[in-house]
């Protein structure tokens, strides 16, 4: 085993090392039933010699319960052993699982959109099962066959130790043609792993664009993008079975040889009275038994590369820094006070400057409008303030309350925001956990105001099961007004001091788009609001209207004042709209 095999497998087992009792306990397991097979073919000699042949009395009683004996040890050994592996397993697979779970909750924003869901989802559902079997058989087969094999090779080198050399010969050739295969079988292992990502991206994508794939007659480039990842990983699946498949016989093969040249040998040695007939009936027993323990062994090599190219790419993924949290600083009694002085930045892997040295003033408790085309530095102001990514030291500075925004605690800053999106997202769980989303412990009335302030508690009292309503993949058992209002539900409910809200009323019905307006003028009372602006209506009355144009502030003040001005804003309401995301 290579030294970067040898320390990848290392770090796999260190996921069991908590478990460390079962381990023994497994481990003795092991060691009983390894020792019962070299008493197998030793218990043969003299059953042959001196029940069958000498008729011994004794031993005609003896053996036989000597040989019943050794299956039941042999049987209670195997029996603990393959339990407790197994439990083992599936513990370091649950550990595994979870600790990839809390990294993807704790990467930078941008490390997600790097990692597509659908290689994410392949980690954690194709990965680590690899990663388990290699956990659950890998090291038991490699120990106990290990065990058998020196167990029997000592019987046969106490029996025999020229006829035992003689076939010790081919250990080399064999340990040639498994490293080869090992390489072989590793390599098309990650390309399996990646082909899998694929696949499993193209299904998440078609899941959920079917409706645009089918108003777009999309079915059949959806249908030969699937095939084609699914082709590409049948092929580096093909070429695991391929080597494998050869690995195996070959190694027979060159084992049946050397064992046909030791029976050879051993018939001539029997011949010349040698051997006693139970002598030679145990040494060519316990070389045959030999072989099974080397087939599992060469088999195993399969199971162990998958296992090691899934943990490299678990390991890649664990390895991954969290989001920065240097921030020891909490906000007491936050008053949304936000300030950006010179403020430059630029998405990772971008040439564009998203941001250029803006200086801005989001006055406390008050609504400031965010307008501008696509691609101005709408969103991405919100994406900083929530600190989704962080500006560089000499880049500027961002501050709360007079305070720098990287020297808040993070989970701090993001208690005193809320954020209301044009992408809605609802978990398939009840209506009260939705709205109650990130809370440990909520009070069923303070959900029931939520949800009447967001004007939602008049569709979720006529609903059979109220509250506990369960709403389907995000919601989709909801409409769109309905989806909205609890996103509202859940914002009122934070009570945050800080509001971030990215309109989405543009594509619902009137009567919807009314009540949400209404739900949305109640949550902007008494705490600073941001709008990320797309419709006239919503931001004629803010306090202030923020003009970007790529990443630089062009213009600011009332709707009135900038319509005074006659300039960006008063081309932009000329137009009658505000323009997309940023």
């Amino acid at each position: 085993m290579k030294k970067e095999t040898r320390i990848l497998y290392s770090r796999l087992l260190s996921y069991i090392k908590p478990y460390w009792k079962k381990v023994i306990l497994t481990l003795v397991a092991l060691l009983a039933a390894a020792a019962m097979e070299p008493l197998m073919p030793a218990l043969l000699k003299p059953l042959v010699d001196d029940s069958l042949i000498a008729k011994d009395p004794q031993s005609i009683i003896q053996i036989p319960l000597l040989i019943l004996l050794v299956f039941v040890v042999k049987g209670v050994a195997e029996y603990i052993s393959k339990v407790s592996s197994e439990w083992i397993a599936h513990k370091a697979i649950l550990d595994i699982r979870s600790e990839m779970f809390v990294k993807v909750n704790n990467m930078p924003l941008q490390k997600h959109y790097e990692y597509t869901t659908g290689k994410l989802l392949s980690k954690v559902t194709y990965d680590v099962p690899q990663v388990g079997n290699s956990l659950s058989e890998a090291w038991i087969i490699i120990i106990r066959d290990s065990m058998i094999i020196i167990g029997l090779t000592g019987f046969l080198l106490y029996t025999s130790w020229q006829l035992t050399l003689l076939m010790l010969i081919i250990g080399p050739v064999i340990a040639i043609i498994i490293d080869r295969a090992s390489k072989l079988m590793r390599n098309s292992s990650k390309e399996m792993q990646n082909s899998m990502g694929e696949l499993t991206q193209r299904l998440e994508e078609g899941l959920n664009g079917h409706r645009d794939i089918k108003l777009y007659n999309a079915e059949k480039y959806e249908e030969n993008r699937f095939f084609t990842t699914a082709e590409t990983l049948r092929r580096h699946t093909m070429d695991v079975v391929k080597v494998s498949a050869l690995n195996v016989p070959l190694v027979q093969i060159l084992a049946a040889t050397a064992l046909s040249i030791v029976l050879y040998a051993a018939s001539l040695m029997s011949s010349k009275d040698l051997f006693t007939p139970g002598e030679f009936i145990a040494f060519i027993t316990a070389m045959a038994m030999i072989f099974e323990p080397i087939r599992r062994l060469t088999n195993i090599n399969e199971t162990i590369q998958k296992g090691m190219a899934a943990s490299e790419s678990i390991f890649e993924l664990l390895d991954q820094p969290d989001e920065p949290n240097k921030g020891s600083i909490k906000l007491e009694n936050c008053q949304g006070h936000i300030t950006f002085d010179n403020v430059t930045f630029r998405y990772p892997n971008s040439e564009k400057t998203a941001l250029r040295q803006l200086n801005l003033t989001i006055a406390s408790k008050k609504t400031t409008a965010l307008v501008g085309q696509s691609g101005s530095g709408k969103t991405t102001l919100a994406n900083l303030i929530s600190r989704f990514y962080q500006i560089k030291d000499h880049d500027g500075k961002i501050t709360i309350d007079n305070i720098p925004l990287n020297e808040i605690e993070l989970t701090n800053l993001r208690q005193n925001i809320a954020f209301v999106s044009q992408n809605v997202v609802l978990f398939n769980d009840t209506i009260a956990s939705n709205i109650a989303y990130g809370h440990e412990k909520f009070d069923e009335q303070a959900i029931i105001n939520a949800a009447k302030a967001a004007h939602a508690w008049e569709f979720i009292e006529k609903l059979p099961e109220g509250l506990n309503t369960i709403i389907g993949d995000n919601g989709t058992l909801l409409s769109g007004g309905q989806r909205q209002r609890l996103a509202i539900a859940r914002a009122f409910l934070k009570n945050a001091p800080i509001l971030i809200m990215d309109e989405a009323t543009s594509a619902l019905d009137n009567q919807s788009e009314k009540l949400i307006q209404e739900a949305m003028n109640t949550l902007r009372q008494n705490r600073t609001v941001i709008i990320i602006a797309h419709r006239l209506s919503t931001i004629e009355n803010a306090d202030n209207i923020i003009v970007l144009e790529e990443g630089t502030l062009k213009e600011q003040g009332t709707h009135d004042e900038l319509i005074a001005l006659n300039s960006i804003y008063g081309q932009l309401y000329k137009q009658g709209s505000l323009s997309e995301q940023a």
